[in-house]
């Protein structure tokens, strides 16, 4: 069975690519969208210049930057992630991009609540080379260390070869290392403490990709995780250390690339652009080979070549799909539906290429609408049950206590009433509030390979439908808004999603979620509305890391 990239969703991204930024509001004319379709930059330019303008310079990706007031190179789910690639280029977890070669050890990241991990690099100088590559990553968890050998077929040493990696995946105190599978390459992916992810390419590059739990609880060349991108060579000492040494540019070897190694790499890169299923910046990959080529030689230049193929073949978000209220769905692909109907264990979303894995969902009756009542997850023959009444957590019918660990499955809190599952290493990520709000998060190679009410994964919103009436028996008459309470729904509403939100916690289609509030507060009054306002405020938190004040009204 092929194993996957596990990584955590967190909905930031200042300067990355960002097609999928909000589409047109609903209402909105098709010829002047209230929101730019993109924030990316194409070969150097702006697709969509009223989003934002764009540098173009090696050293930013020759991505695009918001225009003053604009917030659309923000409106995207993206896997918010820090990376060391082949050629010398590092990108902070705030997209801020440098190259930096000189000989040594570096702490990429480490947890500053308690220093209970952390990763370090060490770059050489081989022979014959100009600057220097990465050839070890050490990650250091809770007493053990793992060495990954960097470019090389059997990398992995576990606490000095005393204990052998004998299973994929393999599992030490808090570690989980799983070898994964994509077409035409590996990548060593190894989990830790709350999925923190950090993913070993074949070549000489690493990515390290947290979760929202540890936002400001993270120092290192990576920065400092607390969401703001001012912080980055200010603060960090690690960051402060290197600062004098970064973007030196080599004899002979412009970061721009010579000529002739330009021609050399698009020559090298062309084939695999006409399959790439990511839109790629072709452009600054073809300028990084070159300086690669320029400064190692061809092995260096298919380095970033590697690079170039992976980033082309693994999504460019995870997928997350989202069930809230009384009971509406925003799909892995963002369509968006609401149903209301006491169905006995319908299908959220499963793998239906594989049958590794699937979430149902239990519903019940309660008076003229209904809610959740229970959550069922499957991986293999593995069955976790997440009962609303009681709060309870049943793992192949047994209660267990939480934080639960076993070989492929963690269950724990996260900020105090969210509770995770994570299934390793399928990377099916289910969080749920025990009330009505519920995410989902999966990953590559399920693109194009899922069922249910979530939709079939393929970034394509125009093949997801969901036949409520052959699912189930929908209840008669569900509830609306009458005249009177029209008002006081509009005013509660339009004050919990106005503008002060929006630097926080964009939202797409925000009509629609204004009616999804109001139906909340014309089912069950001012409870309705609050729990709505907790529910979204849970979501924000889960989605974009940042914490939302709930109104005066619910406090």
């Amino acid at each position: 069975m092929k194993l996957i990239i596990l990584s955590v969703i967190l909905a930031y991204c200042v300067t990355v690519n960002c097609q999928d930024a909000c589409p047109v509001e609903a209402g909105a004319p098709s010829s002047t969208p209230t929101v730019p379709t993109s924030c990316e930059a194409k070969e150097g330019e702006c697709i969509d210049t009223r989003c934002a303008t764009c540098k173009r310079d090696i050293l930013s990706d020759g991505l695009c930057e918001n225009k003053p007031g604009k917030t659309c190179c923000r409106m995207c789910q993206y896997v918010i992630e820090c990376r060391v690639e082949a050629a010398g280029y590092f990108r902070t977890f705030y997209g801020k991009r440098f190259n930096f070669q000189e000989p040594g050890k570096y702490v990429l990241a480490r947890g500053t609540k308690g220093g209970d991990w952390s990763v370090t690099l060490t770059m050489e100088n081989l022979d014959g080379q100009k600057g220097a590559v990465l050839t070890k990553t050490t990650l250091e968890v809770a007493g053990d260390v793992i060495d990954i050998t960097q470019a090389t077929a059997d990398p992995i040493t576990v606490n000095g070869g005393a204990d052998p990696v004998i299973a994929n995946p393999f599992t030490i105190g808090e570690v989980t290392i799983a070898v994964v599978e994509i077409p035409g390459f590996n990548i060593t992916v190894i989990e830790f403490f709350k999925l923190i992810v950090i993913d070993i390419l074949g070549g000489r590059s690493v990515r390290i990709a947290p979760d929202t739990a540890n936002k400001g609880l993270i120092s290192g060349i990576c920065g400092n995780l607390e969401m703001n991108d001012a912080d980055d060579f200010t603060t960090d000492a690690d960051q402060l250390a290197i600062q004098p040494n970064i973007n030196k540019e080599f004899d002979g070897c412009p970061f721009y690339g010579n000529p002739s190694d330009i021609e050399y790499c698009k020559g090298l890169m062309e084939p695999y652009r006409a399959v790439c299923r990511n839109n790629i910046n072709f452009y600054y990959y073809t300028l990084s080979c070159a300086f690669a080529y320029c400064m190692g030689g061809e092995e260096r230049a298919k380095h970033v070549l590697f690079d170039y193929v992976e980033t082309c073949a693994a999504p460019e978000t995870r997928g997350t799909c989202v069930l809230s209220g009384h009971t509406f769905y925003d799909t892995f692909d963002k369509a968006r539906y609401q149903f209301q109907g006491p169905c006995k264990e319908i299908l959220m979303a499963a793998d239906c290429y594989w049958n590794t894995w699937d979430v149902k969902v239990s519903h019940r009756d309660v008076e003229s609408y209904t809610e959740v009542e229970k959550v069922t997850i499957r991986k293999q023959s593995t069955v976790v049950d997440l009962i609303v009444d009681g709060k309870q957590v049943k793992v192949g019918g047994v209660d267990v206590s939480i934080p639960y660990s076993s070989e492929n499955t963690s269950i724990y809190w996260q900020d105090g009433d969210i509770l995770t599952t994570a299934i390793l290493p399928e990377a099916l990520v289910v969080k749920f509030n025990f009330k009505q709000l519920l995410v989902v998060h999966i990953r590559d190679p399920f693109d194009g390979k899922t069922c249910g009410i979530c939709g079939n994964y393929n970034q394509d919103s125009t093949d997801d439908f969901f036949d409520a009436e052959g699912a189930c028996a929908l209840t008669p008459n569900p509830p609306g808004c009458t005249e009177e309470q029209k008002p006081e729904a509009e005013r509660l509403c339009n004050s919990l999603f106005d503008t002060s939100i929006d630097e926080k916690c964009n939202v797409c289609y925000k009509p629609d979620r204004i009616a999804r509030c109001m139906y909340e507060y014309c089912l069950r009054g001012q409870q309705g509305f609050c729990d709505h306002a907790w529910e979204f405020k849970k979501e924000c938190y889960i989605k974009h890391g940042d914490t939302l004040e709930v109104p005066p009204e619910c406090q």
